[in-house]
Formats: C-alpha cells, sequence, structure tokens
C-alpha cells in the first residue's frame, strides 16, 4: 500500500466496502426474520455477527487513514493542527449523522426493524445529537448510531498518537500503548460485568494507527489479488468464532483488528480495475450507507412488504444506494468543503532569491 495517498487505495476500498456490505447483511437477515421470511439457523448463525465485523474494520481503516490525513495537514502547515483536525472532522461526521437523527424523530421511524420501537426520551435525543450516547444513556435512535460515538471520542486523542507515531521510536510506543489497552480493557471486563464501554474499542482504533506507524518498515509483499479474499475470510473466521457466544468475546475483536492493521502493508495494491471502481464507489457512499440502510429496511420490509423476496431485496439495495448517493451530494460532500475552507491557512511564500529555506520536518522513520 502507498502510504503518500491512502484515501486513494484500493485496498482501503475493498476493505471499506466490505465492512459496510458486512453491516448491511447483519441488519438485513434478522429483519426478514421479524416480517415472517424464513431464514435458515445457519445463516443466521453465520451473520449474526459480521456487521460487528464491519464495524472493528471501520475502526481500523479510520484511525490509519486519519493518520494520513494529519500527515498531509502537518505538512501543509503545522500551526494549530489539532483545532484543524477537530473542526474537520466535526464537519465530516456530525451534519448527516445530525440530519438522521431529526429524519427518524420526525418521520417516527424504529430504532430497528427487527424488533418493537423504543421510546425515545429528550435526554436520549440530545446525547444522539451530540453523539456521546455511550456514555450518557447507552440508547441510539436509531442501530448503526451506536458506533459513532466511539470514533469522536477517539478523534480527541488521534492528534497525540499521531506525534507519536511519528517519532523515530514510534511503532514501538504505539505497540506498548496497544498492549496496554489490552491489560486495562480486561481489568474493566473484570471489574465492571463485561461492560467496557470505549475501552472495549481502543484497541481497534490503535490497531489502525499502529499500521501507520510501521508504514516504512513493513514491505508489501503479498500480491493485491489476495487482498480482498484475506479480508473476507478475516470477516469470516470473526463471525464464525462468534457464533457459539452468547455476548461478543472482545479478546477476539482485538485480535481481528490486529490481524487487519498488520496485513494492510503487506499487500500490493489490487490491480483489477473494475474491482478497484466498484469498490471506490462503494467506499464514497459508505458513511451513508451505514447510516441509511435501516430506514430503507423499514421502507421496504416495514411499509412495502412486497411478497417477493428478490424484488424486496432488489429495492432495498436500490433505495439505499439513492438515499447514500443523495445524503453524500446533497449534506456530505458540501460539509467536507467548507470544513476544509475553514481550515485552510496560506501556504508559507517561497524564500527570496539567496534567503534560506524554511526545511520541511524530517520524516519519520
Amino acid at each position: 500500500m502507498s502510504s503518500s495517498a491512502p484515501n486513494s487505495s484500493s485496498n482501503l476500498d475493498q476493505l471499506r466496502a466490505i465492512a459496510v456490505i458486512a453491516v448491511m447483511i447483519d441488519h438485513l437477515i434478522p429483519t426478514l426474520q421479524y416480517h415472517d421470511v424464513v431464514v435458515s439457523d445457519l445463516v443466521h448463525a453465520l451473520t449474526m455477527h459480521i456487521g460487528h465485523a464491519g464495524v472493528l474494520a471501520f475502526f481500523v481503516h479510520t484511525s490509519l487513514v486519519l493518520m494520513h490525513s494529519l500527515e498531509r495537514m502537518a505538512a501543509q502547515n503545522p500551526e494549530g493542527l489539532t483545532a484543524r483536525f477537530y473542526l474537520r472532522r466535526a464537519f465530516r461526521i456530525y451534519p448527516l449523522s445530525i440530519f438522521l437523527v431529526l429524519f427518524v424523530l420526525l418521520a417516527g421511524l424504529p430504532d430497528a426493524t427487527w424488533r418493537p420501537a423504543n421510546e425515545v426520551t429528550p435526554l436520549e435525543i440530545a446525547a444522539n445529537l451530540l453523539l456521546v450516547q455511550n456514555l450518557v444513556t447507552g440508547q441510539s435512535v436509531l442501530v448503526p448510531l451506536w458506533s459513532l460515538p466511539y470514533e469522536v471520542e477517539m478523534y480527541v486523542v488521534l492528534p497525540l498518537l499521531f506525534f507519536v507515531a511519528r517519532q523515530a521510536r514510534g511503532a514501538r510506543w504505539i505497540a506498548t500503548l496497544l498492549v496496554l489497552s489490552y491489560f486495562g480493557a480486561y481489568v474493566l471486563h473484570k471489574l465492571d460485568g463485561g461492560h467496557m464501554n470505549l475501552a472495549g474499542y481502543v484497541p481497534c482504533f490503535l490497531a489502525g494507527v499502529l499500521c501507520y506507524s510501521l508504514r516504512h518498515r513493513l514491505r508489501a509483499v503479498l500480491p493485491g489479488i489476495l487482498w480482498l479474499p484475506f479480508v473476507l475470510l478475516a470477516v469470516s473466521a470473526y463471525a464464525v468464532a462468534q457464533m457459539d457466544s452468547e455476548r461478543l468475546i472482545y479478546w477476539l475483536g482485538w485480535l481481528y483488528a490486529l490481524l487487519l492493521g498488520l496485513a494492510i502493508n503487506l499487500f500490493r495494491d489490487s490491480k483489477l480495475a473494475w474491482l478497484n471502481r466498484a469498490s471506490f464507489h462503494v467506499a464514497t457512499y459508505s458513511y451513508g450507507l451505514y447510516l441509511l440502510h435501516v430506514p430503507m429496511l423499514y421502507v421496504v420490509f416495514g411499509l412495502w412488504q412486497p411478497r417477493s423476496l428478490a424484488v424486496g431485496l432488489l429495492a432495498f439495495v436500490a433505495l439505499s444506494a439513492a438515499a447514500a448517493v443523495a445524503a453524500y451530494h446533497l449534506i456530505e460532500a458540501p460539509m467536507v468543503a467548507l470544513g476544509r475552507r475553514l481550515t485552510e491557512r496560506a501556504r508559507p511564500q517561497a524564500a527570496p532569491s539567496g534567503a534560506t529555506a524554511a526545511q520541511p520536518a524530517p520524516e519519520a522513520r
């Protein structure tokens, strides 16, 4: 993988595309069962945890990509880097999530399409608008919103982790933090009866930071054509390993995230043009797909209830794609562009002839 332009990496696009598709399948199966569509017990068991595997892949992907984003921002202008990073992330994640919370409330949509609707309190509404529900109520007005607070809370420390990762011994420090996060989460698990909250996901974010810190130490030696099968196998293995457990086995998630984080640098980028194009488009609209597919499930299988399963599935995919594309062009892209404009600084002028130009910061090893 090229460390200079990770946002355009076809492998990262594939990882993000698989992650969001896994979440959609995870929510589709219980929705079908709730509406009396026969689904085999094996399919239900195999897909019960693939959505969680997708979310953990998102966490690894997000922290890695944001490390590279901070690198580019620092190269352009290191002044006020942390504040600019926070502002850009706020314009990236909040506009669509706020729109969705308000839409769900105004339309009277259920939080999930596979169980009766929950009543929503004013405190829960406020917590969802601010994306702090994991710290306040534990209740999301729409199921996919549950993961966003963890991302927002990790944003707080990502600039610090970026500075640590860029040090000469950055990889060693990040690896040490990763090990400490395992022990810390395990202690909380024992003290609080399994309720780790954010601590349970810190190792997954740190796996992405470790991937960044190792970008110049690990060579891409594996063919890119094997990346997609590798990710699919990792997601499937995680889902199968969780099948017989009533509660999530967190250490399996940590191992899975670490495996992804270590593997990303080892694979060359995919050269399959058709797959890269498809992955790019799914990845581009993945945030909208992630948030809006549950309302589309409700529209298709809760309101319309087509007699043909094939028709219903096609309608679900089509409506989810249309909603995600509309959300991207009407909300996401304009807000991201606004955040970028608000945080851009004038680049330093070239030094006059005979003057000593400022030297760029040395690259982290």
